[in-house]
Order: structure tokens, then C-alpha cells, then sequence
């Protein structure tokens, strides 16, 4: 039951988890393009310092850039901030309810010198905290922009690393996810909409000509523009374990998350008016960089090899005691209720119609069985690639 459960506040929060986040990302986007896109009025209009002709669905469309706003407080400005907190807080839950509910299996790498779940979930917990209190320091202290840029993204990849000295793969992939994904809703309630709220007391008070209207807001705005796809590409990085399952995961994740600051870059410049599609190219090469990076050692090995040299029965030993107990039709071990994305492996005849995920997930990285909760050993594993490397007989 508890585990049924879970799977239905998995799949409800996740649902608006990505909800959330479309209406955020796209909102960002949006606004980015909007932003970008303005070109000085002609002839020149009272307070506008752009205007952008666009059209859609039909209509023309005309937008006006007030930066001390019109003179007045509109009676109905629209505020973009909701969109934030209801993807933070809905991928907090999201987290508590997959890696906290089971830390034991998603969040910390068991063993004897892994975290205890309840130390894991006091370290995740944690981890936003330091991220965004590290972020605003640095913000507050660095004065150079590009020198601030080239610290945010050091500490990124800093915590990325820690991460993944305590943590399973995946974990520390959505971590670093979560952390960056802190620091634009931090940077929302935080700093932007106090310093809006400011900004239109001032322009209740008249003193709007002499206010600061958010050099601040701008440079974090500038961050949150070209963390969202490095956010993006850590949430759905769990689904492909031959990114967070490789020995060089820490810096293909650099590399990855390099490639959507070069296209989100190359937009910008679009946008601007000025193209530089050179960029389109460096995030292709550095994705190639990353494709080969993570490539497994034995990639091009033989599919074929001496069958005599594999004991079957040896490994259906091994796929009985440590895939069966979550792999089977009904699974024995705690806390699932259902066989992992469907995957059936309580036989070696099953087993051997997934062979090539058993070598990914078991064989050419660690990865499962999850948090090595059924104790395989590294004999076993060797002998999985020997029986995947013969063909994966059944008899």
C-alpha cells in the first residue's frame, strides 16, 4: 500500500512539477526574447526606451519598455513570480517524495562507507541552503560581472563533485539540478520582486528619477537566462544512465551543461538582432566532446564470444538472488510495488532479452542493483559481461 502510494504522489507532483516549469522556462524564455528583441521607438516616445512589433495568432501585437515606468502605477500589472514558486516547491516535494521516501535505494550509494539515509536527507536538505547563501554572498562581493559568472559556474561544478562522493549518480545530477534551480527562485523573491516593489514606491513618491532601477536584478536575471538549460538538462539526465553512470560523469556534465549555455547564448545573440551561429557549431563539437566522454570502455567489444566459457547457471544464480527481488512480475523487496519502467527479469531467458541493459546498468557502470541493496560483487558483474559478451546464452 505505502509503496502504491508513493508511486501516486510521484507521478501527481511530477505531473505538475513539469507543469510548473513550463510556465516558468517558458515565461523566462519569453520575457528573455521580449527583452532582447526591443529597439528604440521611432520617432521616440515619453519614458520608452524600446518597442517591439511582433505578431501572432492573427494580431499585431506592440510592446513598450518603460525602464522607470510610465509615471504612474498601473492598475493592472502582472506580476511573474508565481510560476517560480510553484516549480521550486513543487520539485522540493518531488524530491522528499522520491529521494527522501527512499533514500535507501535513490539517494545515498549504500555500503558500508555510503551515507545513512537520514544523514543523506539532512545533507540534500542542506545543500539548497548553502547553495543560495554562497551564491548571494558572491553577488554581493564580486563586483565584475564575468569574474562573478566564472565563480557561479566553478561553485556549480564544485558542488557537483561533492555530490558525487556521497550520493548515487543520479542524485547528484539533480542535486546540482536543484541547487542552480535555487539560486533563480532565490534570485525571484529575493532580490527581483523587492527591488520591483521599491521601484514602484519610488514612482508612487515621484522619486523614481533618482532610484537604482535594479543593476542588481539584472545581473541575476543574467544568471537564471543561462542556468535554465544546465537545470533541464540535470532533471532529465536520471533517465539516461549512461551520463551519470560513467567514471567521467562529473566533468560530462560540464561539458553538457557547456553546450546549453553556447545554444542558449546563440538565441540571445538572435535575439539582440546580431546572430552568431558560430555558437550552434561550439555546442555541437562540445556535445561530440561529451558523446565520446562517456562512451563505456568496452563500447566496440565483440557481441559474440566463446559460449563454453559462461556458466548459465551461474548466472541465472545471479539474476535470480540480485535482479528478481525488484525485477520480478510481484518484487520481494521493500518498498516497490511493481517492477522497475516494467522490466521483467526473474528468469535468464528474460534476462537475456535485455542483456545489452544489464551490461549498461550493472556492467559498464555500478548502477545497479540500486544502492547495491542485493550486495552483487565484482565477480559477479564480471561474469554478467562475460555472459552478455558470449552472446547471453540460456542453455
Amino acid at each position: 500500500m505505502e509503496a502504491y502510494i508513493a508511486d501516486w504522489l510521484h507521478l501527481g507532483l511530477r505531473w505538475l512539477h513539469v507543469v510548473a516549469a513550463i510556465t516558468w522556462v517558458g515565461s523566462s524564455f519569453y520575457f528573455n526574447r521580449i527583452d532582447r528583441s526591443f529597439r528604440p521607438p521611432v520617432p521616440p516616445v515619453d519614458r520608452v526606451s524600446g518597442q517591439l512589433w511582433s505578431i501572432h495568432g492573427g494580431s499585431i501585437y506592440n510592446y513598450s519598455r518603460y525602464p522607470t515606468g510610465p509615471g504612474y502605477v498601473p492598475d493592472n500589472l502582472k506580476w511573474s513570480k508565481w510560476e517560480s514558486f510553484g516549480t521550486w516547491v513543487s520539485g522540493a516535494l518531488l524530491l522528499a517524495v522520491v529521494y527522501w521516501w527512499g533514500a535507501g535505494v535513490n539517494l545515498v550509494t549504500g555500503g558500508p562507507d555510503g551515507l545513512s539515509p537520514a544523514l543523506g536527507i539532512l545533507v540534500s536538505i542542506g545543500s539548497m541552503v548553502v547553495a543560495w547563501v554562497v551564491y548571494d554572498v558572491m553577488c554581493r562581493t564580486i563586483p565584475s560581472d564575468h569574474v562573478l559568472s566564472v565563480a557561479v559556474a566553478a561553485f556549480m561544478a564544485l558542488l557537483l563533485w561533492i555530490f558525487l562522493q556521497i550520493f548515487s549518480g543520479k542524485a547528484a545530477f539533480l542535486h546540482v539540478g536543484i541547487a542552480m534551480a535555487t539560486l533563480m527562485a532565490g534570485n525571484v523573491w529575493f532580490v527581483i520582486l523587492p527591488g520591483q516593489k521599491k521601484m514602484l514606491q519610488a514612482i508612487k513618491d515621484g522619486t523614481i528619477d533618482r532610484f537604482d532601477v535594479g543593476a542588481s536584478a539584472k545581473r541575476r536575471n543574467y544568471h537564471s537566462n543561462y542556468l535554465t538549460l544546465p537545470i533541464v538538462f540535470a532533471m532529465i539526465a536520471s533517465h539516461f544512465p549512461m551520463t551519470y553512470g560513467s567514471a567521467h560523469a562529473w566533468l560530462g556534465f560540464i561539458l553538457i551543461s557547456a553546450a546549453g549555455v553556447a545554444v542558449r547564448h546563440f538565441f540571445n545573440t538572435m535575439h539582440h538582432g546580431h546572430t552568431q551561429s558560430r555558437w550552434l557549431v561550439v555546442a555541437a563539437v562540445i556535445s561530440l566532446g561529451a558523446i565520446v566522454l562517456l562512451a563505456p570502455p568496452n563500447l566496440a567489444a565483440p557481441a559474440n564470444g566463446p559460449v563454453a566459457a559462461v556458466e548459465t547457471g551461474r548466472v541465472a544464480s545471479i539474476i535470480e538472488t540480485r535482479c528478481a527481488a525488484c525485477h520480478a512480475v510481484k518484487p520481494t523487496l521493500p518498498g516497490f510495488n511493481a517492477p522497475p519502467n516494467g522490466l521483467v527479469l526473474d528468469s535468464l531467458q528474460a534476462a537475456a532479452a535485455h542483456a545489452q541493459k544489464i551490461r549498461q546498468m550493472a556492467v559498464d557502470a555500478p548502477l545497479m542493483p540500486p544502492g547495491n541493496l542485493t550486495g552483487m560483487t565484482e565477480e559477479e558483474r564480471a561474469l554478467l559481461a562475460a555472459w552478455i559478451a558470449a552472446g547471453a546464452p540460456t542453455k
